[in-house]
């Protein structure tokens, strides 16, 4: 048997041992390790059958259920898999679900909306500040709820309202709207989970439908989350956590790889999944320098890019002193990744570029996801037709999409009648599902988004809308004034209003390169991943992070976003960053003894 046939045995015995090992149970998969797979062959084992009780199968974006649900269809052939007593879908979804709206009281009518965005009327004092503009956090220790404003300044100029007197009101406001109106976002559906998971009453019911609890991603857990996590656990259901808390990267929500290693001390047995099956092992080898020093042993490449020998690509621009750069810029950057790409094969489709921030990747060369829109009119009903019918489009933008389409149906449909869109549709004998589902015939009937003027695009947008008649029996209504227009975007090309380039012949014959967030390419790989680093005092603050003994992935959420974007490289990876930060870069790679190759032109044709 060969070296590398031991090396994928080891990482399918470990797969195996947690596709079977018994609940509670915690498994810390590396990038690449195949948990999706695991996580379905674990669901397929369940006997087939007409059962009491099922599985829940628990993520946290609607396109990771989706893959579970479709893996289990098509790989598994279980479509029992999918349907009652079991579940698939997001955390937030299963907590309404089964940990919240049953045991609510019958009235006022509940409604659990994504933001506070979707809630008319959701506004705050005389200066109408948004409702979403206040961070309120919820502290499961002291059952206490605090909120803040960190855009105050913005609106308190020459306001007769201090900030105190805003927060009071914002308070208040949101009060109204959860207990008088029956509103619940996230928070306030996890607070009620909360006391919920704490009633006898409530987890024999949910023991009773469900035999074991699959938490996927488990990283991104607030410590509200963990703290109703640990009340079940408590209450006797058997819990599955899969997690990598390297990856964790939504500090800002409250989720911190302490809070998850506390909290997986107390669940059973532990295992870890360390077959990389995407990566090469340079990219193994530079992404476990970022992890804590226990932890520093790079994963084992056991998949395609097993052998591949490519070095770290790095892209230095711009003029250093007497040392030149032909790549003057971060676009020149970019362009030399996709030939070097092209040099090994690869083509600019499955090549992908990233950085900390969406504004920080160049965009004339590559496919940014178009910016949400902030107003209801024809150029948000135009970005929605564009983003949902885009493969590529981040799941929060899709569901943005959907939400649009929803508002315009709803207020062709029903302009004047009064009550929330839930209370409409139960008047009505009608289910938010159908009202998705008509949302997204309405999308992708929509004309295309190109370089159509904006007065034709919405001519041919209002007949779509005009042709959406009501799911039940009604009067039909009357031609839609719904899509309005500045008169000064009129004779734009509706593609440039909602921030999407240009298209070109040479655009058109090619798929450009993906570009976007680390946070949003979270979950995907290319073959190809360009890093573009930040500027130069911020590579200072990120080098010193990296070579500081007191940081690693465990401390620093600025270390765990780079980890993530380096995982999602399969074969190559490259760094691009202005010159003057060469020579500390080489320094920290020859540290690690990261094998990397400088080149400051695109390859020679």
């Amino acid at each position: 048997m060969s070296d590398l046939e031991e090396r994928r045995d080891q990482a399918r015995d470990q797969q195996q041992q947690a596709v079977h090992a018994s609940a509670p149970l915690f498994v810390r998969a590396c990038p690449g390790a195949g948990k999706t797979r695991v996580l379905v062959d674990r669901h397929c084992h369940t006997p087939s059958g007409r059962r009491r009780t099922g599985r829940a199968l628990l993520s946290f974006t609607n396109v990771a259920a989706d893959e579970l649900r479709e893996r289990c269809t098509g790989q598994g052939g279980r479509t029992d898999l999918t349907v009652f007593p079991h579940y698939i879908g997001t955390f937030d979804s299963f907590l309404w679900r089964y940990l919240v709206r049953p045991f609510l009281p019958a009235a006022p009518s509940w409604q659990h909306v994504l933001s506070w965005d979707h809630v008319p009327g959701a506004i705050v004092g005389p200066r109408k500040v948004p409702l979403p503009a206040f961070d309120f956090r919820y502290d499961p220790a002291t059952q206490h709820t605090s909120v803040a404003w960190p855009t105050s300044g913005q609106y308190l100029h020459n306001s007769q309202l201090t900030e105190d007197d805003y927060l009071d009101r914002a308070r208040t406001a949101r009060e109204r709207l959860w207990q008088t109106n029956g509103y619940m976002t996230g928070l306030e559906v996890r607070i009620a989970a909360l006391q919920h998971a704490g009633d006898p009453a409530c987890t024999d019911l949910l023991a009773h439908r469900f035999f074991e609890i699959i938490v996927d991603e488990a990283q991104d857990c607030s410590a509200l989350d963990l703290a109703i996590l640990a009340r079940l656990h408590r209450a006797g259901i058997p819990l599955v956590i899969v997690a990598d808390a390297d990856q964790g990267i939504y500090e800002w929500n409250d989720a911190r790889p302490e809070d998850l290693h506390q909290f997986t001390q107390h669940i059973g047995d532990h295992l870890e999944l360390t077959g990389n099956w995407r990566s090469s092992p340079t990219i193994c080898q530079l992404a476990a320098t970022l992890r804590p020093a226990a932890r520093r042993t790079p994963d084992i490449a056991v998949g395609d890019q097993h052998d591949a020998a490519r070095p770290l690509l790095l892209l230095p621009y711009g003029k250093h002193r007497r040392r030149i750069s032909a790549l003057t810029n971060s676009t020149d950057a970019s362009e030399a990744f996709t030939a070097w790409a092209a040099h090994a094969d690869i083509d600019a489709a499955d090549c992908l570029a990233l950085a900390y921030r969406n504004t920080a990747v160049p965009k004339a060369r590559t496919r940014p996801a178009p910016q949400l829109p902030k107003d209801q009119n024809a150029v948000a009903l135009a970005w929605a037709a564009a983003v949902f019918s885009a493969a590529d489009a981040p799941p929060v933008s899709r569901a943005h999409a959907l939400a649009v389409a929803t508002t315009f149906l709803r207020e062709y449909w029903y302009p004047d009648a009064p009550g929330t869109l839930t209370e409409l549709l139960t008047q009505r004998g009608l289910t938010p599902a159908v009202l998705r589902r008509r949302a997204a015939a309405f999308l992708y009937a929509l004309p295309a988004v190109d370089e159509a003027p904006a007065r034709q695009w919405r001519k041919q947008a209002r007949l779509v809308l005009q042709d959406q008649m009501p799911p039940a029996p009604a009067i039909a209504p009357a031609p839609p004034k719904l899509l309005t227009l500045a008169n000064a975007d009129l004779d734009q090309p509706v593609r440039s209003l909602i921030g999407l380039p240009e298209q070109t012949d040479e655009a058109t014959s090619a798929r450009p390169m993906r570009s976007s967030s680390i946070h949003q390419a979270k979950g995907s790989e290319a073959e190809a991943v360009l890093i573009h680093l930040p500027k130069p005092q911020d590579i200072t603050g990120l080098i010193d992070a990296w070579t500081s003994p007191s940081t690693d992935t465990a401390s620093s959420e600025l270390l765990r976003v780079y980890y993530v974007a380096i995982t999602r490289a399969r074969s190559l990876l490259a760094l691009t960053y202005p010159y003057s930060k060469h020579g500390d870069l080489i320094a920290l790679l020859d540290a690690h003894r990261i094998e990397h190759q400088t080149e400051t032109a695109p390859p020679a044709p």
